[in-house]
Parts: C-alpha cells; structure tokens; sequence
C-alpha cells in the first residue's frame, strides 16, 4: 500500500484505469467459463460496467489536469501502468486462480473477493493517502469497488436460492 499512498489524485485516477483494463479481462475470462446462465451474464454486466467505469475515469482525469503529466504523457505512461507491489501480486494471484476454477461457484467466489479486495485497498490507501486529492480519488474507487461486490454478492444469493430450490 505504501507505493500508491503519495499519488496525487491524477496518478489514483490512471492507476485506476490500469486496474479496469485488468478487471475487463478478467471479467470476460469469467463470463467464458461459466455455466450458469445467470452467471454468464453477471460476469459479462461486470466486464460492461468495467468500460462504463474507464469512460467515468476518463473523464475524471480533467479534474486532476493539474497535477498530470500531459506534455510528457508517453514517458510517465509506464511508470502509471505498473500497479504497486502489493496490487501487483494480488492481480498475479488472481491470474493463476482464474485457470484453476471448476465451478461457478468459484468463479463468483473469486469475483467478489477480488472485488472486496480493491475496495479495501483503495479504502486503506485512502485513508493513509499524503495527497487530498489522491485521497478523494481513492475513497470514491472504493465506493465503486464496494458497489461490484455487492451487485455479485446479490447474484450469488440468487444462484444458491435456484440450487436450493433444485432451478
């Protein structure tokens, strides 16, 4: 968490976006393996929220111009795209899970975690955050975040009130 805690609100902002890209894989990766019907397009809602949330970014971004990089854009551009360590390991974990999955179950399992698991960082890189507008960037990712994991959540309660009922 240390890594992402001096980030003004641009570098939150593009971080984030980096973030999404992933998650759109990730998503999709998803969605490909379920069986569940319901659960296909549950993933594939998420994978559409993921680019409805880059276009939201993006547009965030003229907020924090100020503290961007726009005339050396494509030389910082690297620095932006790598995610912290911690981030960084976690997303790497996550890949080797997704091919091990069996079972919708998992799958949605691992969705949620994944996204419980940005929330919370997001929320303690918040909370420890030395840039105000770093600050707000990373608690208004943390609501969203919270959000996809309670939007899964609920689906989760569907899936297992069919499997209960025998549907």
């Amino acid at each position: 968490m240390r890594g992402a805690t001096h980030f003004s609100g641009f570098e939150a902002i593009r971080m984030a976006m980096e973030i999404e890209h992933r998650e759109h894989r990730f998503f999709v990766a998803l969605a490909r393996k379920a069986k569940s019907e319901l659960l296909r397009d549950a993933f594939s809602g998420m994978a559409q929220d993921t680019i409805s949330l880059l276009r939201t970014l993006r547009f965030r971004l003229r907020d924090y111009s100020a503290d961007g990089f726009w005339d050396d854009e494509e030389e910082i551009l690297p620095y932006l795209q790598r995610l912290p360590g911690d981030l960084f390991n976690a997303v790497e974990a996550v890949k080797d899970r997704v091919e091990s999955l069996s079972t919708d179950s998992e799958a949605l399992t691992l969705a949620i975690e994944v996204e419980e698991t940005l929330a919370g960082y997001f929320r303690d890189t918040s909370v420890r955050s030395s840039h105000l507008q770093g600050r707000e960037a990373f608690e208004w990712l943390s609501g969203e975040k919270k959000r996809h994991a309670e939007e899964l959540k609920k689906r989760q309660n569907v899936l297992e009130a069919e499997a209960t009922s025998g549907g």
